[in-house]
């Protein structure tokens, strides 16, 4: 294999009308988050590797791309943004005790094997809105989720919601000891329900509470669920998850939403520094969650602000090849201009071609050569991306073909 011209496993290049599709969708989602009043911030792409080390609960640390730089510190491309939008906070906003709002979009590392089939390098979009603690902020952080989601175009759509408290409440109270926790933890996160009462049978948990969490991983649906696990919530703490919930729902009641927002209280995820409401959005086409996110109140401190915070990360990647199986109209298409002329005419096309770029137009100025025929050009449009071809010729005359009519006709 010639490694010049070959990605590496797990990236990959992206251009023509996929590129422009892509960029589309961002502009027009970060165009809604700034009407929410957040504010852009940019992270670096690598950090400090104690930035996203096991202390902080983000990726494995055998998942990260780390590195060394000439001075022998220890780096690492990131792997999620909110580690590093945290610490970014604690450093310029030390003093800020009002609500702060940021928004980014940008590519994240993650060295995952062949076989679990991800990208290693992939575009996220996100949010985050820390000094909060309120329902109220977690309420307006699942609103723009759904407003996110409907203006990417999805319409069949849900946000899956937990409290992480919840769970954690049981296995204090069922003194649970660390080993089992973790594999509690994993076999919820991944889905596996069936996985999770099997332990929760077999391990040693006095009745009645295990049966509460027998019960755990079937505490799923809309708000009657809710009601449910509020009566099994054996202790304060596990109640006060389930009302958190409760007044979230009231809540997106106000925004119109509470439709897409399903309630899953043994829902928990692969990050660890999720310290509330937890929350995945779902649609088809995609078999993993187009948006993570949740509550994290003490990764903030963890860099020298105490502060509050909940946030979201929506992953582009998956979002576009989602739209595309659903099959979503992205208003971008083969808009650009050929503007095709004999040699002899540089003189005319050249200012005319500027003129028409004055006006908003993206024109491509292409000098005729004598071994191509205009069927070569035409098909040389085709291929990308030109909806146009403006082609002056040497008599002077001025003939306008449109692509896309003449291949529907070549097609029909």
């Amino acid at each position: 294999m010639n490694k010049q011209i070959h990605t590496p496993e797990g990236v990959r290049d992206i251009f023509g009308i996929e590129c422009d599709r892509k960029r589309y969708i961002e502009r027009a989602l970060e165009k809604l988050l700034r009407s929410y009043g957040y504010q852009s911030i940019e992270t670096p792409l690598f950090e400090y590797l104690d930035v996203f080390g096991k202390e902080v609960g983000t990726t494995s640390y055998r998942d990260l791309y780390k590195f060394f730089d000439r001075d022998g510190e220890t780096l690492a491309l990131r792997p999620d943004f909110t580690p590093s939008v945290a610490r970014a906070a604690a450093a310029f906003f030390s003093e800020e005790d009002m609500p702060l709002r940021f928004c980014y979009s940008g590519n994240v590392f993650v060295n995952s094997t062949a076989l679990q089939g991800r990208l290693r390098q992939s575009t996220q979009m996100g949010a985050e809105l820390l000094n909060d603690d309120r329902a109220e902020a977690d309420a307006e952080i699942l609103a723009l989720v759904v407003a996110l989601m409907r203006q990417a175009g999805l319409t069949d759509f849900q946000i899956t919601v937990g409290h992480v408290l919840y769970v954690q409440a049981l296995c204090e109270l069922a003194r649970i000891d660390t080993d089992t926790r973790e594999q509690l933890f994993a076999l919820l996160a991944s889905q596996n329900r069936y996985g999770a009462r099997e332990l929760i049978d077999r391990a040693e948990i006095p009745e009645p509470l295990k049966q509460v969490f027998l019960r755990l991983p079937e505490l799923y649906g809309d708000a009657d669920v809710l009601e449910e696990a509020l009566c099994l919530a054996p202790d304060e703490a596990s109640g006060s998850a389930v009302r958190r919930l409760l007044r979230i729902r009231e809540l997106l009641t106000h925004y119109g939403c509470e439709a897409y927002v399903m309630y899953d209280l043994g829902m928990v995820t692969e990050f660890r520094y999720y310290t509330g409401v937890t929350f995945q959005a779902y649609t088809y086409g995609s078999g993993e969650p187009l948006v993570s996110g949740g509550r994290y109140d003490h990764l903030v401190g963890r860099f020298g602000k105490d502060a509050p915070a909940i946030g979201f990360t929506m992953r582009i990647d998956s979002l576009l090849q989602t739209i595309a199986r659903q099959r979503i109209y992205v208003p971008i298409g083969d808009i650009k201009t050929m503007i095709l002329y004999a040699p002899e005419l540089e003189d005319r096309v050249i200012p005319y071609a500027a003129r028409e770029r004055e006006q908003g137009v993206d024109a491509a100025c292409i000098r005729l050569s004598p071994d191509k025929t205009l069927e070569d050009y035409k098909a040389y449009g085709l291929r990308n991306q030109f909806g146009l071809i403006r082609y002056f010729r040497a008599d002077g005359e001025v003939v306008v073909m449109d692509l896309h009519e003449e291949d529907r006709e070549g097609s029909s």
